[in-house]
């Protein structure tokens, strides 16, 4: 019985394990080992093929025709494609827009630029504004100000925002820490050093490190509307755009005026859109509060800005 067995399945007697006396092979054994020869066999059937290591899926490749130029992948773009693609799939990214009537900034910045230039050598941009308007904002929603736990939210006691600084090797992020301890001069002094070193490569780890909320200035460029990626782990991160002069209704009449789209994508397990929108509504408020009689955003102070 048990030699028709192992002829009928095809299996060599002394492979399996006897059971019987002397190490007889049984009937049940026979069965048994035929059986579990059947298991394996319906398991590698139904599993997919293994991967060889040098196999990529076809749709991670893109087919390269005569004349196309291959550029290898720099440590620095590796880099951010896995923290970009990090950030997209660990979060539920929502988004959302307000327009801020910066007129009156224009007019004071147009004012301040040279005086400000010849004496603190530094060019004044809209960024150190627009920083300062956010750095005071995070300080009435604290939420903004946050990171995602797992089981908690920790909200963070310093403000410390990073600013998105383009260079061709790839994009950077300095942080400005204490950030809310600046006054406008002292955030201009911070991010044109932080630009400067950013753009010469000599940042400190130190330098990009701590943030706990982003800014990125993408209407330096041109752009009027983007859509920014968290930068992963923080809560949110806002773009402001380039100001447009463009009609708009003041008063029941038309007139131009100069006009700033601010954008917010946030973590959507943090918080929602009501939340959210207090929170860039207050950055508006700060920046269409400014003028050439008005104030500037940020404490009094000027930490370590001599």
């Amino acid at each position: 019985m048990v030699r028709r067995l192992a002829g009928e399945h095809g299996v060599d007697i002394s492979e399996v394990e006897g059971t019987g006396a002397g190490g007889r092979v049984t009937k049940g054994d026979m069965e048994g080992h035929i059986a579990r020869l059947g298991a394996a066999r319906t398991a590698t059937t139904e599993a997919p093929p293994a991967m060889e290591p040098e196999q990529v899926p076809a749709r991670e490749r893109a087919p390269v025709y005569e004349g196309d130029r291959v550029v290898g992948l720099t440590s620095i773009r590796r880099a951010i494609a896995n923290r970009m693609s990090e950030s997209k799939r660990e979060i539920p990214h929502a988004w959302t827009m307000v327009e801020a009537d910066v007129t009156g900034l224009v007019a004071l910045r147009e004012r301040l630029k040279g005086e400000f230039a010849g004496r603190e050598g530094v060019k004044l941009t809209y960024l150190p504004f627009v920083v300062g308007a956010v750095a005071e904002s995070l300080r009435e929603h604290p939420v903004m100000n946050s990171v995602w736990d797992g089981d908690g939210i920790v909200l963070r006691k310093r403000v410390n925002i990073g600013i998105a600084v383009d260079r061709e090797e790839g994009l950077v992020v300095p942080v400005i820490h204490d950030a809310d301890g600046l006054n406008t001069l002292g955030l201009a002094r911070r991010i044109d050093d932080a630009v400067r070193r950013a753009r010469e490569g000599r940042l400190s780890p130190e330098d990009v490190s701590g943030g706990t909320f982003t800014v990125n200035n993408p209407g330096a460029l041109g752009s009027v509307v983007s859509v920014p990626i968290i930068n992963h782990p923080q809560v949110a991160i806002l773009s402001a755009e380039a100001i447009v002069r463009r009609p708009v209704v003041v008063d029941d009449a038309i007139a131009i005026r100069s006009m700033m789209n601010l954008e917010v994508s946030f973590d959507h397990r943090v918080t929602d859109g009501g939340p959210v929108l207090r929170f860039l509504n207050a950055v508006k408020r700060r920046l269409e509060g400014l003028g050439p009689d008005g104030g500037a955003p940020g404490s009094p102070r000027e930490a370590g800005a001599g």
